[in-house]
């Protein structure tokens, strides 16, 4: 994998997030590097699986492959929050075991009113 430093520059950026973020969002918080240039970036690093992303309201959010996590969005502000911990074992055995499927990955993603929001 050649890493060019603009894709390293992407890649660290969304090594120091601890939630996932628009090709908009990076190219804003890195000087000198259009957006262009982020989503070429973003298309390697997708198709070297070392980053990953998701749709929603027709927005990609992208994210390291490497971590193993699930989100919260609040519906009202937009903030996403990071859920680091997984209770996803025994659902998953569940799933196997129910369905005769052979799961290798999963992903949760809950929305809802972040404390702020609910006062």
């Amino acid at each position: 994998m050649k890493m060019t430093k603009n894709r390293q520059l992407v890649y660290e950026l969304l090594s120091k997030s601890n939630v996932p973020m628009t090709a908009y969002e990076m190219s804003r918080n890195l000087e000198g590097v259009s957006l262009t240039t982020v989503y070429r970036a973003l298309d390697y690093l997708v198709a070297s699986n070392v980053v990953r992303y998701f749709v929603l309201n027709d927005f990609k959010y992208y994210y390291l492959n490497s971590e193993h996590k699930h989100f919260f969005q609040c519906t009202k502000c937009g903030k996403f929050f990071p859920l680091d911990e997984c209770y996803m074992k025994e659902y998953e055995e569940h799933i196997e075991k129910e369905f005769g499927f052979k799961i290798s990955e999963h992903f949760v993603f809950f929305t809802g009113l972040c404390k702020e929001c609910q006062k």
